[in-house]
């Protein structure tokens, strides 16, 4: 069984900017991998590795090989992973001014899930970047493969938004709807502002229920998930630059060390949409998350 991943990305970049961007080292460093080393042609290598790659390399580096290309327009790459030929391809299109589509496909990868979550959560990581540092702002939260002690999860992120409009995007239904599916809002979202009432990602994975709610300082939940209920923390601290959310998630008392990894990928995204979102406006993808992966 393989799987292959379908991503469309709204960035507010011209073209040519979201081009460069895939192709530059000191670009790629910043969104795609730790290290690279490129020959932007057709037949040319594509060499990369580092701790920040979607999968670690089974060596010091992947060797890729670029296969097609069309400048300012796509190119592809064949990437060996597991004696599997998986390919990546990217491909852009004008949208409104100033602003492009881009198409991410890779196909044919040998497992779902990697050792910072599951691969679809790292791609939407790593777009999401793309996304921030093509509109010239900043990359935000990467994968992360180090191992996880205990059984809790903690995060940090810096917004650059004020304590006031990033707490609005947890207490504002329609506001946590778009980031939390990534820009496709279904409409289940809900956050009822006091201890006891009902909160919602609009994820259909148990309730969630609010236990400690105080304005643009702390949210904490409690979610029913399984046999566990599993304490969340959301704490808003203002700096200098904006603001930075301290999350944290636990006790997991499932014997499941890798559902802890998977919530580790799936929150980073989740800060990154979120991140995209308040800063630019959108959180940018264009098709839902469940539309971006199936089986082959």
């Amino acid at each position: 069984m393989t799987f292959d991943y379908d991503f469309k990305m709204q960035i507010g970049a011209p073209r040519s900017v979201v081009f460069e961007r895939l192709l530059r080292i000191e670009h790629l460093s910043r969104w795609f991998c730790g290290w690279c080393r490129i020959d932007p042609k057709v037949g040319g290598a594509f060499k990369f590795g580092g701790e920040t790659c979607i999968i670690l390399p089974e060596q010091r580096s992947w060797d890729t090989t670029i296969d097609e290309g069309e400048v300012l327009r796509r190119f592809a790459f064949t990437w060996p992973i597991r004696a599997s030929k998986t390919r990546v391809s990217y491909e852009l299109e004008d949208r409104d001014t100033g602003k492009a589509l881009l198409r991410v496909r890779h196909l044919g990868v040998p497992f779902e899930d990697t050792t910072c979550g599951t691969v679809q959560d790292a791609w939407r990581m790593c777009l999401g970047n793309l996304k921030s540092i093509s509109e010239g702002r900043t990359d935000s939260v990467r994968p992360d493969h180090s191992p996880l002690t205990g059984r809790e999860l903690r995060l940090t992120v810096l917004i650059e938004a004020s304590p006031p409009k990033v707490f609005g995007a947890f207490a504002e239904p329609p506001q946590l709807d778009h980031w939390s599916t990534g820009g496709q809002p279904r409409g289940n979202a809900a956050a009822e502002p006091r201890p006891g009432g009902i909160f919602s990602f609009g994820w259909n994975e148990g309730p969630v229920r609010v236990t400690a709610w105080k304005p643009d300082q702390r949210i904490a939940l409690q979610w029913s998930r399984g046999a566990s209920d599993l304490a969340i923390v959301f704490e808003f601290e203002e700096k200098a630059s904006g603001t930075a959310i301290y999350f944290s998630i636990g006790e997991f008392t499932d014997n499941d060390p890798q559902d802890i990894v998977r919530q580790r990928g799936r929150w980073s995204e989740l800060f990154v949409s979120l991140k995209n979102f308040l800063e630019s406006g959108e959180s940018g993808f264009s098709n839902s998350y469940d539309q971006q992966v199936r089986e082959a």
